[in-house]
């Protein structure tokens, strides 16, 4: 059986669909092969999950153009199945011009791209984008599957901690997000630092990042690795990590679904949209104004740390 899934972008969106790929190899008793649809970006975030069998690579920056060179990658097989997690008109468009027998959508779909591709269970699209997207499963199979992932994570983490004087115990902060009420205040990543130190000086501290961020967090009391990792690098550095610490960003669900102990710092209304679903996690928002994040005090994050350190 041939199934595939479209879900482009982004790092978080991605990580939080996996499931979905793990629930259709239980489905068809791993008698599928599932292939992918992402940005070229974020095509490193499938090699490191088991149960996708084939990336395909989408160049958003090419444009419309772009959209017809994956098209025409998808039209070289007919599928049995295609699944529309992204939920977006382009997705919808892209998924209505593809070959295959059953085309699905989620609840939830925007842009009018439930007129192109059959929603399922549109009532649901409140829940949490993890549990949205099975919901096709279920749609198909009649079952409820439990959320799970399966990982192989080939990376070059022990020698990036090696050659930055990483050893013994750590803890990952992630400090830069990119969307409106995810950038808690470099202040209140300096208080947690010192907060983090002053309790657990022989703990050293990681700064995980994209090249755009090496340096933003001036402080001799971290080891700045922005820009020196790759996608699977991040994965093998947050699996050593004792605990990960940043916002509503792509690493951070990452991390979770690797069960490293999370602590989300969050602001946004849409709790149940942003939260993680899956592994380890604690969620940390101003809950007298959602959206206001620097509201969160660096001594409540510093609470849930210490916990997951015991």
């Amino acid at each position: 059986m041939k199934i595939l899934i479209i879900k482009p972008s982004s790092f978080g969106d991605i990580v939080k669909a996996l499931p979905c790929a793990n629930a259709l190899k239980q489905a068809y008793h791993h008698m599928c092969e599932i292939s992918w649809v992402v940005f070229n970006r974020w095509a490193s975030i499938l090699k490191i999950c088991s149960d996708v069998d084939k990336i395909i690579k989408w160049d958003r920056e090419k444009g419309l153009k772009g959209f017809f060179e994956v098209l025409k990658k998808i039209n070289e097989t007919e599928y049995d199945l295609i699944m529309d997690l992204q939920g977006l008109l382009r997705s919808a468009f892209l998924a209505k011009f593809a070959r295959a027998k059953i085309k699905l959508g989620v609840p939830g779909m925007k842009e009018f791209s439930n007129l192109l591709i059959k929603e399922v269970y549109p009532e649901n699209a409140g829940l949490n984008s993890t549990l949205r997207s099975l919901e096709p499963v279920r749609f198909l199979t009649g079952k409820i599957f439990h959320p799970e992932v399966n990982m192989k994570i080939d990376s070059n983490a022990d020698e990036i901690l090696q050659d930055n004087g990483i050893s013994g115990d750590f803890i990952s902060l992630i400090p830069f997000a990119r969307g409106k009420g995810k950038d808690w205040s470099i202040l209140n990543y300096n208080k947690l630092i010192d907060l983090i130190k002053k309790e657990y000086f022989n703990v050293q501290i990681v700064i995980l990042g994209s090249v755009k961020d090496f340096g933003k967090l001036k402080s001799d009391k971290v080891i700045d690795l922005c820009g020196k990792t790759e996608i699977e690098d991040v994965a093998g550095i947050l699996l050593k990590s004792k605990v990960a610490v940043g916002a509503d960003t792509g690493p951070m669900h990452l991390s979770s679904i690797l069960q490293t102990p999370s602590v989300f710092i969050l602001g946004t209304l849409n709790i149940d949209d942003a939260s993680p679903y899956m592994g380890k996690f604690s969620l940390l928002l101003n809950e007298n104004d959602a959206k206001n994040i620097n509201a969160v005090k660096p001594e409540n994050v510093f609470s849930e740390i210490r916990k997951w350190m015991r």
